[in-house]
């Protein structure tokens, strides 16, 4: 026979081994219908010309040595491409902005270059094209093997040269799904929604696109990526240097856009032991006014390409980082700076110069009226 105190304790335990049965442990797994399992988004839209022209870019490569290409990238190709990577984009966390914001965005970048005298730039309906070198013509456009750069106006977006078979995988005769390049995913997510991570991606996995950013599409705003490219041009010898230059003082059409970025690069960069960029400058001013200077590779020549008064404008902007410079350092380092600043020089070839700064007002340059007017 139990006594009162076993009976109690019986009952007790009895009690909480029922509790622990019937209260669900909080650690314990959810039942499999309730498991979220990602699936992959497939597509069937614009199906049969995607079909088709995946079919034509397999024939873009020569087939033999000396045949031409069986098929030629057109505009058509863009336009089936855009709202496949519109598509892959959003997938990647890319946010396009409004229409106004983009348009704002897309000039802050590579400033206002959409004219049609800009023989850089195509306008076509559904995108326009910025080409790495101007003057070219549809096929080099479209050619894959050229950073030539595409703008969507209805997506909002920019790409490089997309193959379809790169962006759709087809999972049965019907359906595809979408896969997108990270690096141009990085590449919109930084221009657009202000990543900052990705712009490490892009410097770490593709620095040579990085820097035709700044060398051929004129994008000065990034600290890093000036860098990257001014960098390039240290170790070519003052001479050699002085195609740096067309980087700085570009021709958008009828307009000539100075990236006043670079030229505080250079300057930042001088010493009074180091002058390089800064002799390649002074040898670029020489070069406009001496057709005969041919010593550094320019793309063109600049006393072929420049009219009058744009020289005379880059002089007013090599001057103002120039001069002050040079009186700061000559005292140090004789051997390596010259008696006179070189673009001292200019005014005695150049009769109308001083007239033609004094009338503009020097461009507002800080301390280029003074020092103009002691000459």
């Amino acid at each position: 026979m139990k006594t009162p105190y076993l009976i109690y304790c019986t009952v007790a335990f009895n009690v909480l081994l029922h509790a622990c049965q019937t209260t669900p442990r909080k650690n314990q797994e959810k039942p499999l219908k309730d498991t979220i399992i990602p699936t992959t988004k497939v597509y069937d839209m614009n199906l049969e010309e995607i079909k088709k022209h995946i079919q034509l870019q397999l024939h873009i490569e020569k087939q033999e040595e000396g045949d031409g290409p069986l098929y030629n990238y057109t505009a058509k190709d863009i336009e089936i491409a855009l709202p496949l990577i519109a598509e892959g984009l959003k997938n990647e966390n890319y946010v396009a902005p409004d229409s106004v914001v983009f348009d704002r965005k897309i000039r802050q970048i590579f400033g206002d270059i959409f004219t049609k005298t800009n023989n850089k730039v195509r306008l076509r309906n559904k995108f326009n094209t910025i080409l790495v070198e101007a003057n070219m013509n549809e096929e080099q456009e479209f050619d894959y093997t050229v950073d030539n750069l595409f703008i969507s106006k209805e997506y909002r977006f920019i790409t490089y040269v997309p193959f379809l078979a790169d962006i759709v995988e087809f999972s049965d005769s019907s359906h595809y799904t979408i896969t997108m390049d990270p690096r141009l995913a990085a590449l919109n997510k930084y221009f657009f929604n202000g990543s900052r991570s990705d712009l490490a991606f892009l410097i770490g996995e593709d620095d040579f696109f990085m820097k035709t950013l700044v060398k051929s599409f004129g994008y000065t705003k990034e600290p890093r990526l000036n860098d990257l490219a001014m960098n390039d041009y240290l170790d070519l010898g003052e001479i050699k240097a002085a195609i740096v230059g067309e980087i700085i003082f570009l021709k958008n059409g009828d307009q000539l856009d100075i990236k006043t970025d670079l030229l505080q690069w250079i300057a930042n960069h001088t010493t009074r032991d180091n002058n390089t960029l800064l002799s390649g400058l002074s040898y670029f001013a020489d070069a406009m006014y001496d057709s005969l200077l041919r010593q550094a590779a320019f793309q063109h020549h600049p006393y072929h390409y420049y009219t009058l008064n744009e020289k005379r404008k880059i002089v007013a902007y090599i001057s103002a980082i120039y001069e002050p410079l040079f009186y700061e350092y000559y005292r140090y380092n004789t051997a390596l700076w010259p008696r006179t600043p070189v673009l001292d020089q200019i005014m005695s070839v150049d009769k109308g110069l001083f007239d033609y700064l004094e009338k503009n007002h020097y461009f507002f340059l800080p301390g280029l009226k003074e020092y103009w007017a002691d000459q």
